[in-house]
């Protein structure tokens, strides 16, 4: 038995000090700013020794040497293709191997640890992913980014984690995969990026999943976050998210913010007549007629043939006039006819079709290519009797063929 033992040890005596001379010529070769000459050695101590941490540490160093012999090749000549365009991804698997069959392997003199290494890799992943994603190869990018944010994470720069967090979102976006996309813009916030469009795209995606609770902390998450002057980005989402819980005055209050902001300005803006638009939208969908008026007339007043204004105009009172029409349905549905013609017959209901007959015949005059308006216009020419122009219907058939 004894003699066994003996054997065995002399066995793992020779096979160690093998492997500690394979490692110690490519060890040698980087310490001489060699390391094509240091992979050719590395090539046979990974044949012979395919389980040993220490070797695994040491391709993870020679590898990253060959990364970074091609990175400096190419700032010198932006035209040089480099030799070994996969390097960093091979040391960065590397590092990973070593510590998975030896936490606490140590690396030799003068090379990187394993976490160091992952650490410096993550700036040369990062431009793969850039490079990536510039050609679309967006699953190649995503990869890439993600792997970058994790190394960034081991050196707790949060801020460049959270940057490769969220290119990978962008890239999860433009293969419709809004589960990652959302994963992955959630890492990207709570490493601390700061940017309003992230802010909406996450909010966008919580409503997709009705949820209410996570929209609602995603826009405080953004007001806290945000500069005063970008805040107005966040307008129509916190809209929607107070229309969606049927909160009016807070609606109204995100309304006067931004009207606030636009009348300070003085002249108004290509964007801020959008912004106009889209505030009244929102305020007409929750049946704040009045204010919406307010807003589109003093914007009118200025601009008074702007389509989007006009056409706004023109949707305030159609959705009005279908508000009566709701009720005399719903009269109707309980039998009491007289109560459903009162209505129908009344002049109320009779001016509210010929006001919004007449701000969609105007927004028509402007830009007669809007289908929203155009099947709008010709509903109410229908319900006015009144004769529909060739031209209104070829119009409106031509966009549903293309449909």
């Amino acid at each position: 038995m004894k003699k066994l033992m003996l054997i065995v040890l002399g066995i793992a005596l020779s096979t160690s000090l093998f492997g500690q001379s394979c490692l110690d010529d490519v060890w040698q070769c980087l310490r001489n700013g060699q390391p094509p000459k240091a992979k050719k050695f590395l090539d046979e101590c990974m044949k012979s020794y395919p389980d040993n941490a220490q070797v695994w540490l040491m391709k993870g160093n020679v590898y990253y040497r060959l990364c970074e012999s091609d990175m400096n090749k190419k700032k010198a000549d932006p035209a040089y293709k480099p030799r070994y365009p996969n390097a960093a991804i091979e040391a960065n698997e590397a590092f990973l191997q070593a510590l998975k069959l030896d936490s606490k392997v140590e690396p030799k003199t003068g090379m990187m640890g394993a976490k160091l290494g992952q650490q410096a890799l993550a700036i040369p992943i990062f431009e793969m992913g850039t490079a990536a994603m510039q050609e679309q190869n967006f699953a190649d990018a995503i990869r890439y980014f993600t792997l970058a944010a994790n190394n960034f994470e081991l050196g707790a720069e949060t801020s460049n984690a959270a940057l490769a967090y969220y290119e990978a979102a962008v890239c999860y976006l433009q293969i419709q995969d809004p589960a990652n996309e959302k994963l992955m813009l959630e890492k990207a916030i709570n490493n601390g990026f700061v940017a309003p469009n992230a802010y909406v795209e996450l909010y966008y995606l919580y409503k997709a999943d009705n949820d209410t609770a996570k929209c609602e902390g995603i826009l405080k998450t953004a007001l806290n976050s945000l500069k005063d002057e970008d805040k107005i980005l966040l307008a129509e989402p916190r809209m929607d998210y107070y229309a969606s819980i049927n909160d009016n005055e807070n609606l109204i209050s995100v309304v006067d913010e931004v009207m606030a902001g636009i009348n300070a300005k003085g002249t108004k803006s290509a964007e801020d007549l959008n912004m106009i638009v889209i505030c009244a939208t929102w305020l007409n969908n929750s049946k704040a007629y009045d204010k919406a008026v307010n807003i589109l007339n003093d914007a009118m007043a200025q601009f008074p043939n702007d389509f989007g204004l006009l056409s706004q105009m023109g949707y305030r009172y159609y959705e009005e006039m279908h508000d009566y029409m709701d009720k005399v349905k719903e009269l109707q549905n309980q039998k009491r006819w007289n109560d459903a013609n009162t209505i129908n017959l009344s002049p109320e209901f009779r001016q509210l079709k010929e006001n919004a007959h007449e701000w969609c015949e105007k927004a028509y005059q402007a830009n007669s290519d809007n289908l929203d308006n155009n099947k709008r216009l010709r509903e109410l020419k229908v319900l006015l009797q009144k004769e529909i122009p060739q031209e209104l219907n070829d119009k409106i058939n031509a966009h549903l063929k293309q449909e």
